[in-house]
């Protein structure tokens, strides 16, 4: 079995359990970091043996041998890195909410398309049992044509905390940093998401 080997680019709080998890993932390996807080390139080196490090990831970006990229910075500052790992030939993990706007979204999954590499959003739920049997459900016609779905979400106060309660950071708060999951889940065994960010694509012709 190859290696496939793995860029960061954020290196903050949610960086460790993706860095976890991969590290357990045989054939899997993180050889580069980029992010702008020294201390958090110091305990990715550290922690989790990254060698190569980075305060600019257009710099990671150049390294050949990157094959993806986990994009793991503040919610309101996807779209950026996503499309310059896209653009440079990589293919992107990145964290959830897609994005703070519309437009941030349809430019990350458009350079997905022009570049023909893939682009996947860290929205777990969908590959949680329930969520699977439910698309089942609705896939096998079950339910008939279904014109309403109710879904609910909820998280206990102070967690998370960082950059996800400053306003600089947070994008568009709560409403998409646990929203985001109801939201999918209830869309999700349709596919209207893909069909909204169709929708949002400039035309061309």
């Amino acid at each position: 079995m190859r290696t496939v080997k793995l860029g960061l680019i954020g290196a903050g709080g949610i960086a460790q359990a993706h860095c976890g998890t991969l590290a357990n993932i045989e054939g899997a390996e993180i050889i580069a970091a980029a992010d702008l807080v020294p201390g958090n390139l110091e305990r990715a080196k550290d922690r989790w043996g990254i060698k190569n490090t980075f305060t600019d990831y257009n710099e990671m970006l150049k390294m050949d041998e990157i094959e993806a990229v986990y994009v793991c910075t503040p919610t309101g500052v996807h779209a950026d890195p996503t499309v310059a790992a896209l653009n440079a030939g990589k293919h992107v993990f990145c964290e959830k909410p897609m994005e703070a706007t519309l437009d941030a979204a349809a430019a990350m999954w458009r350079a997905s398309i022009e570049n023909n590499k893939i682009l996947m959003i860290g929205l777990k739920l969908r590959y949680s049992p329930q969520v699977i049997k439910a698309k089942e459900i609705v896939d096998a016609g079950t339910l008939g044509d279904i014109y309403y779905v109710e879904t609910v979400a909820d998280r206990r106060r102070g967690n998370p905390g960082g950059s996800f309660i400053r306003k600089a950071t947070a994008g568009l708060g709560a409403s998409a940093d646990i929203g985001v999951y109801a939201l999918d889940t209830a869309l999700y065994p349709w596919d209207i998401l893909n069909l909204l960010l169709f929708l949002a694509l400039p035309r061309t012709t």
